[in-house]
């Protein structure tokens, strides 16, 4: 099972089901903005990325 969350230098958000939670998680922490432009959605107010975990594997970055 993969599960997302978002990893900046500050702050790491939940593990989430979905690369999409995990990208809201980012906007609501003002870590990011939408941006629809972008193929994550969102663009990064601070260095951060999605990050991804299969089963219970290490994390690992998904996108930069």
């Amino acid at each position: 099972m993969r599960r997302y969350r978002y990893r900046t230098a500050v702050l790491t958000g939940p593990w989430r089901e979905t690369e999409i939670d995990a990208a809201n998680d980012a906007v609501r922490a003002k870590q990011a903005i939408d941006d629809i432009t972008r193929p994550e959605g969102i663009r990064w107010t601070v260095p951060g990325r999605i990050e991804v975990r299969i089963s219970e594997e290490t994390a690992t970055p998904l996108k930069n």
